[in-house]
């Protein structure tokens, strides 16, 4: 009898349907894609920034001709608003395939080193190759953003990869692999495999150069054993239960509405989403009030629907983790001012909510949320703002609310994360030139495009005559050089020219003949 090949069964989160289902891919499909882009890694790295460009180019291209499309197959996978798949999934991605289209050859040229007066004739470079075959392994909250980004960069800087989306959105999966066809790439360039965690692991148990992870800390960690068992190099964005503080010199309207799109845009499933709000004393309960009637304006519904504001969550787990955090909040002396329930009905809805009253003891003060709910703590003093912002597992984004830009960016320093954002949120981390990383167990790399390359350093002696220069100041016999070399750096201090380099030169010549 014939076998029949496993399935993978993707949900509508605003209906609870099935809308799609894909083979799960084997473990030799894996192993035959990984050979196929080792193979083609020779070939593409060697054909020049300019032309990989082109191939971005064509990819950007029938994004923007299928944008309709490719929104209405995000949000239905994901459930997310339309407004959100565009701006933030399409137009994010947009952004940095455009960078690179045109600047990819300023980019990555190299880099000089100045090295100052001891190296006269020394030129030092950094240069930056391709990595080889990189694993691109991205979650289900951003599904095209995400991976489009990391492909970008795996593909401007000469390498090539193997991408699987998470199961939960293999229908966006399946559109960028549409996509990345129709773009034309060369044989063996960019590949899609699908499945869960046992296909992670042969992934990375194969001929691999590089692990591009973003996800859970659970899974991210046993991405770093395995990664560390072969020495392979991983970059690894995951958690954050990122704080928000609120000055009492702000704009408390203009911060509110800051807030709040920070904490429930893509219905707070993000990394970086505002999951803890501090505000200063004095204005805590106005802020809080004010939060609680904007949020309360928010249109909750199917993301097809333009009105809609915030779409559903993705799935059933997420809603009971949610019931699970506010529950224990509640029974600790939390109050909720807004929200609090699932909705009735199909699909994954759960209305907005605000948490006043609450403290480090309750769950959705220290654990990850991923979820519309934002919990507001007062506090009394600057000191004591940034003590409760950095009591946290997590380090990955926070922001700070204040008309006082300067003791704003005094407390952005203080803030052990990656990212400080000062009267805004969530905003800039899809720039090609802004990093994204994180400390503590948020993880560790960045998403920079030389994180996507090899770093080699080059050193050049361009004076070299023998007739001058028979040997280095450093090199064999040692005899009497100490003391000489001490009186070469003092000569060079002395010097009362401008050009120090020069003097020095000269100097050197001196005293090697």
């Amino acid at each position: 009898m014939p076998t029949t090949t496993a399935q993978i069964e993707v949900i509508n989160p605003a209906t609870g349907e099935n809308i799609f289902n894909i083979s799960l891919s084997s473990q030799n499909d894996v192993k035959e894609k990984v050979k196929k882009a080792r193979e083609a890694f020779s070939v593409w790295s060697s054909i020049g920034v300019e032309k990989r460009a082109q191939y971005i180019k064509n990819i950007y291209d029938i994004i923007i001709k299928k944008r309709e499309h490719i929104a209405e197959v995000i949000t239905k996978n994901n459930g997310k608003p339309l407004a959100e798949s565009y701006l933030t999934e399409i137009a994010a991605a947009l952004q940095v395939m455009e960078h690179f289209i045109n600047k990819s050859p300023k980019v990555f040229a190299d880099k000089n080193i100045p090295l100052g007066p001891f190296y006269p004739t020394i030129k030092s470079f950094m240069s930056y190759e391709p990595l080889g075959v990189m694993a691109i392994i991205e979650p289900w909250n951003f599904p095209f953003y995400l991976p489009l980004s990391a492909i970008t960069k795996t593909l401007i800087a000469g390498n090539t990869f193997v991408f699987k989306p998470s199961s939960v959105v293999a229908m966006v999966g399946k559109e960028i692999e549409d996509i990345l066809k129709e773009a034309k790439l060369p044989d063996g360039v960019a590949n899609v495999i699908y499945g869960g965690g046992s296909i992670a692991e042969t992934l990375i148990d194969s001929d691999i150069d590089k692990v591009i992870f973003t996800g859970s800390v659970e899974i991210g960690r046993g991405i770093a054993k395995k990664c560390a068992e072969k020495l392979l190099p991983c970059m690894l964005e995951l958690g954050g239960k990122d704080p928000a503080i609120v000055l009492k010199n702000t704009n408390l309207d203009f911060a509110a509405k800051g807030v709040i799109w920070g904490a429930i845009s893509n219905c707070g499933q993000a990394c970086a989403s505002i999951e803890r709000v501090y505000v200063e004393k004095d204005v805590y309960e106005t802020f809080a009030e004010k939060i609680t009637n904007e949020v309360k304006k928010l249109k909750v519904g199917n993301g097809l629907d333009e009105e809609t504001d915030v779409g559903p969550l993705i799935n059933e787990e997420q809603v009971r983790k949610i019931e699970d955090q506010i529950q224990d909040a509640v029974s600790k002396g939390a109050k909720v001012l807004a929200g609090g329930k699932r909705l009735e009905g199909k699909g994954f809805f759960f209305q907005p909510t605000v948490l006043v009253n609450v403290n480090h003891s309750m769950k959705v003060m220290n654990e990850e949320t991923f979820g519309p709910v934002i919990p507001i703590m007062s506090f009394e003093s600057i000191e004591e703002a940034i003590k409760l912002s950095n009591d946290c597992k997590y380090g990955l984004a926070g922001s700070v609310w204040s008309s006082d830009l300067q003791k704003a960016s005094k407390i952005a320093r203080s803030l052990n994360c990656g990212t400080v954002w000062v009267n805004d949120s969530l905003f800039q981390q899809a720039h090609p030139d802004c990093p994204w990383q994180g400390y503590k167990e948020s993880g560790y790399g960045s998403s920079t495009i030389y994180d996507y390359t090899r770093a080699k350093h080059i050193s050049v002696d361009q004076g070299f005559i023998p007739s001058l220069r028979p040997k280095n100041v450093w090199w064999y016999p040692y005899k009497g050089k100490a003391r000489a070399y001490f009186d070469l750096i003092e000569v060079i201090y002395k010097q009362g020219i401008k050009d120090k380099a020069i003097a020095a030169f000269h100097t050197m010549i001196d005293f090697l003949k």
